[in-house]
């Protein structure tokens, strides 16, 4: 790595140390290690690397915080300092690490970033982005109205989001659509760490919205292509910026702790708040378990406990339905159904509508585990999939009772209840 500011002797081979043996690292880790030991060569006016004390950290920690450095990006330069010295240690250039045991004088604030709470999310959703078609420049463009949503329902890191390609839309089947996020191929992706390769189901809701008819609209390349690189190489550099700003000044929520990140806090309490078992989630999340069990068996979760936890995954409260482009999927379990007949293994029935905004008149059906939702007007799918074996006896079976199925969905809305109808014979 080309470094722009000459090294002083021992300070500069401690560090190509270090770059021996971090080989494949990132440029931004590399100038963020390179940085943080410049600035320790000049803190100690270059003092001999072999010489440096405890005290002398500690003396350079203090600086840090008095130079502006938040308690928690001090312990992060400190923990880099400790990384360097102890490659140098393993090159046999130093006999002793000056850091170990070392523990910073200032106490990290107990959260440094917060979820959003209910009421910050109705501000969110409900800004001019999603009300009033404010899509700008500075934002991404469309991707300022699909980042936060897809941050809300997947927990995923904004730049992992924001480096999305149509290829990381993939689909299972019997099971649906779900995001990969990895940093193979020949992309240029690039991911925290490897526990952040992953896979998390789309949620119900971001289909609702329209996400899977913006995939279909980009083809192939960036899913949202006019977000500006910075410097850094990060996709999402500006746009983090562009947020906090757009949340301070746009939204009105103040609070410095809330930033595009809070998203990922307010997905792990909702996933808590559902009972979503701890290592599913951080599976969703990308998170390394404690548990050493899962570091035996394939390094990919199973798809199917992921699509079941995020249909778990719900905010009750938080009503999105002016985003929704077609009916929510609900998770219907045949109990939730009103079942109105039965033929040939398909179930069919109604549910009581569970959005504010004006639906079409809607038939479920289900097949064992398959459901899907029909508009009674068109016949159109509105959501989920049935075996195509059964579509032509469902379609005839709505052709013959389309009057009656008609009246009895508009009774049953506003009665609760709904009349049997002769099955196909």
């Amino acid at each position: 790595m080309k470094k722009s500011n000459k090294l002083i002797g021992s300070y500069e081979k401690a560090y190509n140390c270090w770059e021996t043996e971090a080989k494949g690292t990132r440029i931004t880790t590399q100038e963020r290690y390179l940085n943080t030991i410049k600035s320790l060569a000049h803190f100690l006016n270059s003092k001999p690397i072999g010489l440096i004390s405890k005290k002398d950290i500690s003396e350079f920690s203090i600086h840090l915080i008095k130079s502006g450095n938040s308690p928690v990006t001090s312990k992060q330069k400190v923990g880099i300092l400790k990384t360097i010295f102890n490659s140098a240690i393993n090159h046999e250039l130093i006999d002793k690490n000056p850091i170990e045991h070392f523990k910073l004088p200032y106490k990290r604030p107990h959260k440094p970033r917060v979820g959003f709470t209910l009421t910050d999310l109705e501000l969110i959703f409900s800004s001019p982005i999603y009300t009033q078609g404010y899509l700008p420049l500075g934002g991404g463009k469309i991707a300022c109205y699909w980042l936060p949503l897809l941050a809300l329902f997947t927990g995923a890191r904004l730049e992992e989001l924001a480096q999305l390609q149509v290829s990381d839309i993939q689909k299972a089947k019997d099971l649906g659509y779900y995001l990969t996020i990895t940093d193979l191929g020949d992309t240029g992706a690039q991911l925290k760490n490897s526990h952040s390769r992953r896979n998390i189901p789309i949620h119900p809701v971001l289909i609702a919205c329209g996400f899977m008819e913006h995939v279909k609209n980009r083809e192939r390349g960036y899913l949202f292509p006019d977000l500006k690189i910075n410097p850094r190489g990060k996709r999402s550099g500006y746009f983090s910026n562009w947020f906090s700003t757009y949340l301070r000044k746009k939204i009105g929520i103040k609070d410095t702790r809330k930033v595009f990140h809070s998203f990922r806090h307010t997905f792990k309490d909702i996933c808590r708040n559902n009972g979503i078992e701890e290592a599913i989630h951080d599976a969703l999340t990308g998170h390394k378990s404690p548990s050493v069990s899962r570091e035996y068996g394939n390094d990919q979760f199973p798809l199917a406990p992921l699509f079941k936890a995020i249909e778990q995954f719900d905010i009750p409260e938080l009503d999105l339905s002016h985003l929704h482009e077609q009916p929510l999927a609900q998770t219907i379990k045949t109990q939730d159904l009103k079942i109105v007949s039965a033929f040939y293994g398909i179930v069919v029935g109604f549910i009581r509508p569970q959005s504010r905004k004006p639906q079409p008149p809607t038939l479920v059906a289900m097949v064992q585990a398959q459901t899907a939702g029909f508009d009674l007007i068109t016949g159109a799918l509105l959501f989920g999939e049935i075996p195509e074996s059964k579509r032509p006896l469902l379609n005839a079976w709505i052709h013959i009772h389309h009057e009656e199925l008609l009246m009895n969905c508009q009774t049953g809305i506003k009665t609760g209840e709904y009349f049997p109808i002769d099955p196909l014979r």
